[in-house]
């Protein structure tokens, strides 16, 4: 592995988590699958759980932090939530109290130990949901999931990423002839739900091919949606942009780690 290694480890609504090291930090964004997927994967990449650093939490929803309520205690694990997640978590479960907290407020920037980490709200139907942005050995690298429509603040870290990952998460036509209720369908399908391919695609319309190095296209609906039927949808990009999209299944893993 180079000076930067990033791997998404699950990305679906059954769970959300994935991997990035820089020189000196080890650390998981997102923890919403169990400890022992966790550990499984870090294992395949020659780690193990007592090195994380910390954890980085978009938001309160169970396919994002279930981790936390089995994870054991490590005294040298920082955990960063927004302000509104943090409280909304621990009220939820007392028994992650023992964590040691990070919280900030959405838009805030912050450093942790080689990384600069860089926050930006996002419109979900949970208590605060932001977008990452890390910066480490002049490489960026944003996760933007779970947001109902591509706001300015998410477009603005997308434009600036030489690694993007980015949801697609429903088809509209997919979605309508679910078997899901009436109330989720409006739900997922709303300002505060969750991205549709034709926004997702709006946004890497406006991505510069000579810029962005690597793509993932994440939070695929197992249901909803299909990797066929984005990969379809994506014919009307540049092919510069097209060759550097991985779209991630919905029952695995990213296949193509970024290192560098």
């Amino acid at each position: 592995m180079g000076e930067i290694f990033f791997k998404i480890i699950a990305s679906s609504s059954s769970g959300n988590c994935a991997y990035l090291r820089a020189r000196q930090s080890n650390v998981l964004i997102d923890a919403g699958i169990s400890p022992r997927r966790i550990k499984n994967a870090r294992k395949e990449l020659g780690q193990t759980l007592e090195n994380i650093d910390a954890i980085f939490l978009t938001h309160e929803h169970g396919d994002h932090c279930k981790a936390l309520e089995t994870l054991p205690e490590n005294e040298n694990m920082a955990v960063f939530a927004s302000e509104q997640t943090y409280e909304t978590i621990v009220c939820r479960h007392p028994e992650t109290q023992k964590f040691k907290w990070k919280v900030f407020t959405p838009g805030q920037s912050f450093s942790f130990k080689d990384l600069k980490v860089c926050t930006c709200a996002l419109p979900h139907d949970s208590s605060e949901c932001v977008a990452y942005k890390f910066l480490a050995r002049e490489k960026s690298i944003s996760w933007i999931t779970d947001l109902g429509k591509p706001v300015l603040g998410a477009k603005d870290f997308a434009k600036n990423s030489n690694v993007l990952v980015l949801e697609s998460n429903y088809c509209p036509k997919m979605l309508q002839n679910s078997n899901r209720t009436l109330r989720v369908k409006r739900r997922i399908a709303g300002t505060h739900g969750h991205l549709s391919n034709a926004d997702a695609i709006s946004v890497l319309q406006e991505l510069d091919p000579d810029f962005v190095e690597q793509i993932y296209l994440a939070h695929v609906s197992r249901e909803c949606n299909s990797v066929e039927h984005i990969s379809d949808l994506l014919k009307v990009l540049p092919e510069k942009i097209l060759q550097k999209i991985e779209i991630v299944s919905p029952f695995d893993g990213s296949k193509n780690p970024f290192s560098f």
